[in-house]
């Protein structure tokens, strides 16, 4: 599963975590592979009362997690740590500010449950009308 390289601790509570996924693939050459997550805990002060966080809970779980990888393929074993932290500085210089603001948390997981909630209806949409 890999381990993890680096966090970085932000102002509004959250922690960014990249996790070394790299891997050989053929000879001298490797698929440098970082993922990177921030749990964003289900608290009270996300919603604007507790039925709606219960309703959340049942969608997503105790935290809404952001996944992503970064990656590049053919890198030789020499310049593996170099491509490490440039897939790591890339998405520090481009992500990292929106992560760290205030408003982020409650941003991600409105986002996050709408998407889980058009999942849902179109899981159910589909096994209504399914024509066997």
């Amino acid at each position: 599963m890999g381990h993890i390289i680096k966090e970085i601790p932000l102002a509004n509570g959250l922690t960014i975590r990249f996790r070394d996924l790299t891997r050989q693939y053929f000879g001298d050459f490797y698929l440098v592979k970082i993922e990177i997550t921030c749990e964003v805990p289900l608290s009270i002060d996300l919603f604007s009362n507790a039925t709606d966080l219960e309703d959340a809970r049942r969608l997503v779980g105790d935290s809404a997690i952001y996944y992503r990888t970064a990656e590049k393929m053919g890198v030789p074993s020499t310049a593996i740590g170099t491509v490490v932290e440039r897939l790591i500085g890339t998405f520090s210089s481009h992500s990292l500010p929106y992560f760290a603001s205030p408003g982020f948390p409650s941003r991600f997981v409105r986002a996050e449950l709408a998407k889980m909630r058009r999942n849902n209806s179109r899981a159910t949409f589909s096994a209504i009308h399914r024509h066997d």
